[in-house]
């Protein structure tokens, strides 16, 4: 992803981040990575090996973007690249100041200057960030007719990038354009986005779809069982209409959304001011309309369960069949039961 025939390493530079909890403090390079054509390609591999094209992010400040840190290296590594290394080692020590939440590991830093990465249909120039943490053990083996011999060292896994960014060239006066990755992202350690990067989602169709996606889901779940007499098949009901609108259409409308899958004009209303409510208890931009992110309702899909749970005997699966599913109850087994409507058996 982002890679292209023409893609290249400017410069790199690596250096060592201590525990900032332990005070080992940081080891800097004097000098920008020497790198032979393996070394090169392989660099290029781990780097570019675990981004997918997906949720962007932009720099933030609640002050002003000119006060991120962060960003302001980024921004002048892209008017010089020569000033790679000596903003690196700026950028190394921000990243150990900001590394003072507990259980963050030691690990080491690369900052690299590509050209000729692809973005939206853009070729830019793009930096990686990338935080090396955990390292594993791997077999040296050597064999030239005179002597063999079998080394175990340790390394980083070419094809495992523990927390990593690439910040594209393109819209700097909103913050750039940022892909991230956190791997290692456990006991709430959400500093290499949050206190490093100072980072957000920018407000695209891949959120936007995620985010209503997940407003409708909760609405259906938590807000109609309380406001309604609506039973869990119902609501699987619903959770299926929904997700099918996402998958057969092109662009979100809410009106039409509403209308189409929450039926009665009441529900409809609801819905909508649940909806705006949501979006701003959760800090997300309210957009009615917007173009559908296929990519965001595939990995959304999962938070649409359409799964009803009875006891621990069954599970029913619901994928469409608007009113082939009743509720009712047995009086004298004393037990509540469904009844499923359907033409053929396989």
């Amino acid at each position: 992803m982002f890679l292209t025939e023409i893609t290249q390493i400017k410069a790199a530079c690596l250096h060592h981040i201590g525990s900032k909890v332990l005070d080992e403090g940081i080891v800097l390079s004097n000098d920008v990575l020497q790198l032979d054509d393996d070394s090169r390609n392989n660099l290029i591999s781990y780097c570019f090996s675990s981004f997918k094209n997906d949720e962007k992010y932009c720099f933030k400040n609640e002050v002003g973007l000119e006060f991120n840190e962060t960003m302001a290296c980024i921004q002048k590594i892209f008017l010089n690249p020569d000033l790679l290394l000596d903003q690196s080692k700026l950028l190394a020590k921000v990243l150990y100041e900001r590394s003072e939440r507990p259980g963050i590991k030691s690990g080491d830093f690369i900052v690299v200057y590509f050209t000729g990465c692809e973005v939206d249909g853009y070729i830019t120039d793009t930096i990686g960030l990338y935080k090396c943490e955990n390292t594993t053990s791997f077999l040296s083996l050597e064999c030239n007719g005179e002597k063999s011999g079998i080394t175990t060292l340790r390394g980083f896994d070419l094809r495992r990038v523990d927390k990593a960014a690439l910040i594209f060239k393109i819209d700097e006066g909103t913050g750039y354009q940022l892909s991230v990755i956190d791997n290692t992202n456990k006991n709430g350690a959400k500093y290499w986005i949050e206190d490093f990067l100072q980072a957000k989602p920018r407000s695209d169709e891949y959120l936007l779809t995620r985010s209503i996606l997940s407003a409708t889901k909760s609405f259906i779940t938590k807000q109609l069982p309380t406001d309604k007499d609506v039973n869990k098949g119902e609501q699987v009901e619903l959770m299926d209409k929904s997700l099918r609108y996402f998958q057969e259409n092109d662009s979100f409308d809410i009106d039409d959304f509403s209308n189409k899958v929450m039926g009665s004009e009441k529900m409809a209303s609801d819905f909508g001011e649940y909806v705006e409510s949501y979006m701003a208890k959760n800090n997300f931009e309210q957009v009615d309309q917007f173009d559908i992110s296929a990519s965001a309702v595939k990995k959304s899909s999962r938070l649409l369960k359409r799964v009803i749970k009875l006891d621990k005997n069954f599970h029913i699966y619901v994928h469409g069949g608007e009113g082939l599913i009743k509720r009712g109850y047995d009086e004298a087994k004393g037990m509540e039961y469904y009844t499923l409507y359907f033409k053929n058996e396989e």
